[in-house]
């Protein structure tokens, strides 16, 4: 007989775990081992049960998802499929999908769930076919780690380090605002500071006090100016500051 689907949920929203079990049962051999109301008691949870599929809410009451995945990441050395799940449609989805097996919208559609779930049996026999190597590292892990931005809006912004060209700070409005490769703007919150947005990943650098850019967008250095490949080529206002060419320098040559 073929083990049954170890499976958990984390969820902060106890009604939205009742949903999801109840779907669930119409799947028989997944066993629902346990579930879970926020972070904190979703990682002891994880790692006790080491469950093959994990259903996570984007946003819990303590974290967000992704920042549950990532303090995950090198406990992690089984198996382990990991379903998005959100009631916001304000996330980016495709972003998201990149970072997990896949995503599930609340309320739960019994045809979306269908198609999760296939893909999923799809997944585990390949795997079982293959040998069943261990799951060796998330994809957050990787160099291009999905970022969580809180516009001041509130809005949820999930997006990955190549799609940011370049942050530009606001001295009036004291904000800063982030520039993708769409050509978008969005204001981020109240809260965001430089060192904040530098620890988001290690291409963003520091050239001005009012800009931080994605080096890996870095074209040529002019004297003090910057400019950027496609589509921030016609970009003309980053101007680098004498307290930050040297790293910007250093950084660049070694590139």
């Amino acid at each position: 007989m073929e083990k049954r689907i170890d499976t958990v949920i984390v969820d902060d929203d106890n009604p939205s775990i009742r949903v999801l079990a109840e779907r669930l049962k119409g799947y028989p051999d997944v066993n629902l081992v346990a579930t879970a109301g926020n972070g904190e008691e979703g990682w002891n949870t994880v790692m006790r049960y080491k469950p093959e599929l994990l259903f996570l809410d984007v946003e819990l009451s303590d974290t967000s998802g992704l920042e549950f995945l990532s303090s995950l990441d090198k406990h992690i050395d089984w198996n382990m499929k990991v379903v998005f799940y959100t009631s916001y449609e304000k996330y980016l989805l495709p972003a998201l999908r990149l970072q997990a097996f896949d995503f599930l919208l609340k309320p739960v559609s019994d045809s979306e769930l269908s198609l999760i779930m296939n893909r999923f049996h799809l997944s585990r026999e390949e795997t079982l076919r293959s040998g069943g190597q261990p799951f060796q590292s998330s994809p957050l892990s990787q160099p291009a780690q999905s970022i969580l931005i809180t516009t001041i809006t509130n809005d949820k912004l999930i997006v990955r380090p190549e799609n940011i060209g370049f942050f530009k700070y606001d001295s009036e409005r004291k904000l800063w605002r982030v520039v993708l490769n769409s050509l978008q703007h969005f204001i981020l919150k109240h809260q965001t500071t430089a060192e904040t947005i530098l620890n988001y990943a290690p291409e963003f650098i520091q050239i001005h006090k009012t800009y931080i850019i994605n080096i890996n967008y870095l074209y040529l250095i002019s004297e003090n100016s910057c400019t950027l490949l496609p589509p921030f080529n016609k970009v003309s206002e980053l101007k680098v500051s004498k307290m930050y060419k040297k790293k910007l320098l250093d950084r660049f040559y070694d590139m």
